[in-house]
């Protein structure tokens, strides 16, 4: 598998392309090896964003755009952070690998998820690569999904499910996801349509 990384220099933040591009071969030998042999990937990094989005943008091929932030070391800001670096890159392997997946179901790149179910998705990816030996800051990703799904013991096991799971499918997740929004939608004030 080959990966370039574009742009191969950085101006606004301390990242070495070469070293970006073996963290991201490294972690796609853990997380998703069989179904990425023979494949190139590109990787698109926004150097002018310190956020941490990052995202598959093809499949076939394989291209990734990535926020700096996503890649930056948490006690070093605007300097690369190795495992910061290879459980994001893993994030996305595993992503690619339930994209082409006959029993996932994935929903197609062009279809724009919920925040809700991209952050349950998300929750199930990183909880995969951090049994399979990176390090995924589970309270991080906890406090996000109860800033999207509520807080309460409910929806705590809902997080865990989707945490420990090896083999959801995309429905499974969505249903989930669906579940622990519930209680936060029923418990919204209605909106009276005519006030006198």
């Amino acid at each position: 598998m080959a990966v370039v990384v574009k742009p191969d220099s950085f101006g606004q933040v301390d990242y070495d392309a070469s070293e970006i591009a073996s963290i991201a071969v490294a972690s796609a030998e853990v997380a998703c090896a069989v179904a990425l042999e023979g494949s190139d990937v590109v990787v698109e990094i926004d150097e002018n964003a310190p956020t941490s989005r990052a995202e598959v943008v093809s499949v076939d091929p394989i291209s990734f755009h990535v926020e700096s932030g996503a890649l930056e070391r948490y006690a070093r800001p605007r300097t690369l952070g190795d495992l910061e670096s290879a459980v994001t890159f893993a994030r996305l392997f595993l992503e690619v690998c339930d994209r082409g997946s006959d029993t996932f179901g994935a929903p197609p790149l062009n279809v724009e998820l919920s925040h809700a179910h991209r952050i349950a998705w998300d929750t199930n990816l990183f909880g995969r690569a951090s049994r399979l030996g990176f390090v995924a800051h589970k309270p991080r990703h906890r406090y996000d999904f109860r800033n999207r799904h509520g807080f309460s013991s409910p929806v705590d096991r809902i997080f865990t499910r989707l945490w420990s799971a090896d083999h959801l499918t995309w429905a499974e997740i969505v249903e989930l996801s669906d579940r622990a929004m519930a209680p936060v939608v029923a418990s919204r004030p209605k909106v009276m349509d005519d006030i006198a």
